[in-house]
């Protein structure tokens, strides 16, 4: 392949790839999943595994067709973009990765996104082992060399607790999740993607700690509580500062209503009026303001049940009267 080939495939490659990244943006993931298809034909042809760019580009298609067969949202697809991330990291094998940080980063990104996949396929072994070889990757080409390496060691951190939720390990998920709201505060306001990550790692940390308040007998920290409600109420001041409509907000509200629910029903109808009032952030989600409406209802029940428990008991009895005149 002489060099004027070489450059009709990499001009013909890159117009692939910034159409496909333009569908993808626009939300156009069937688009956007041929022109990486058409990308990464192109690139396969290129002498890859003797040329460090080459193999740098190639899996560039590779982990952006993941990405589009991802956002399909067919599970029958899974496996083909775990198929997908494997050869981008295959491709990454040629690459020398202290040439530009940019280059470890595409790789610890290859490893995060197949953890990912795997979890959502249901592969919790698979997906904890992507992402401890990003970890491991992070590990060796250092976590804090580049604002980038940070946001991907959130994106980690988030992930990683996702799975680790689904697999019943709630605690360690808790830890793993405020870990890295934590790093993303230190990140924010931060461009789109990093608010986009804000909110569904608060969301994250909403679901692992009303798991934990919902176990049985399970003990009630005010930290916990004060976690969950500082989560909701940055999240809430990110969606409002950018007018964000990612489908994670709604999921915090879900989370977050189940714990004020638990721990301070009292809060619960005021929680849900700021998100879904007319003039609130998620006025529009009609779904999700039938569900709050059954949340308070049942928060209303509960509260009449331990009522009437307590019939002689005179502080718990203006306690919940309280509870239920605020749940009105």
């Amino acid at each position: 392949m002489n060099d004027e080939e070489l450059q009709r495939i990499k001009v013909g490659s890159k117009q692939e790839m910034q159409q496909g990244i333009a569908h993808l943006n626009q939300g156009e993931w069937q688009a956007a999943l041929g022109c990486f298809d058409r990308a990464v034909a192109l690139r396969e042809t290129t002498p890859w595994r003797e040329d460090g760019e080459a193999a740098w580009l190639l899996a560039a298609a590779w982990i952006n067709r993941s990405d589009a067969l991802r956002q399909l949202g067919d599970a029958r697809l899974l496996p083909e973009a775990i198929r997908s991330l494997d050869r981008g990291i295959e491709a990454m094998q040629h690459v020398r990765l202290e040439g530009d940080p940019m280059f470890a980063e595409r790789l610890i990104l290859a490893w995060i996104n197949r953890g990912t996949v795997c979890g959502d396929a249901g592969q919790s072994e698979e997906a904890l082992a992507g992402f401890a070889k990003a970890d491991e990757v992070l590990e060796t080409w250092g976590r804090e060399v580049t604002t980038t390496r940070r946001f991907m060691h959130a994106m980690l951190l988030v992930n990683r607790s996702r799975v680790l939720l689904e697999s019943g390990a709630v605690e360690e998920g808790w830890r793993q999740s405020a870990a890295g709201v934590e790093l993303l505060k230190s990140l924010e306001p931060g461009d789109g993607l990093v608010a986009q990550t804000g909110i569904r790692a608060r969301g994250v940390l909403c679901h692992a700690l009303a798991l934990l308040v919902e176990k049985p007998g399970g003990e009630q920290p005010d930290d916990w509580i004060a976690a969950a409600t500082d989560a909701a109420e940055e999240a809430l001041a990110i969606v409002k500062r950018t007018g964000t409509r990612d489908p994670g907000v709604a999921d915090l509200v879900r989370y977050g209503a189940r714990i004020y629910r638990i721990c301070q029903p009292q809060f619960l109808a005021e929680f849900v009026r700021e998100w879904l009032a007319p003039d609130g952030p998620l006025a529009h989600d009609a779904r999700l303001r039938e569900e709050m409406q059954g949340v308070v209802q049942l928060a209303r029940a509960e509260a009449e049940t331990r009522l009437r428990a307590a019939p002689h008991d005179d502080a718990v009895a203006q306690r919940e009267l309280r509870i239920l005149k605020a749940l009105e």
